[in-house]
């Protein structure tokens, strides 16, 4: 398999997840029922978006060849 069609189905499916994770949390009636802390779900979506994307980074910083 083609390495950039593996790397861009992993960034998709890493960009998938957060999304599927907080259609839930988007149907709810309001924040006064809900059951979870609504900060506290966004702050874990904030983190592992940010987790992919310094991965993302440094995954690419070491792959591209040292300039001198």
């Amino acid at each position: 398999m083609n390495k950039a069609i593996l790397s861009k189905a992993i960034l998709s499916v890493a960009l998938a997840i957060p999304l599927i994770v907080a259609l839930p949390a988007r149907a709810q009636s309001g924040c006064e029922d809900s059951p979870e802390n609504p900060t506290l779900v966004l702050a874990g979506l904030a983190g592992g978006v940010f987790a992919v994307s310094s991965l993302r980074t440094r995954l690419r910083a070491r792959r591209a060849p040292k300039q001198k």
